[in-house]
């Protein structure tokens, strides 16, 4: 499959590009080594 973006690392700028550019009808990979995007702000729990 083609894609016009691939993006490694997925913090929080690679979140934010891959969700503006899948709204403007771009295909993006995305691929980061953990299970959740958003880098450091990952949150499991909520008080």
């Amino acid at each position: 499959m083609n894609y016009n973006y691939l993006i490694i690392g997925v913090g929080l700028f690679g979140a934010v590009f891959a969700h503006e550019a899948h709204k403007r009808g771009k295909s993006v990979l995305v691929i980061d080594r953990r299970p959740y995007i958003a880098g450091n702000i990952y949150t499991e729990e909520i008080f």
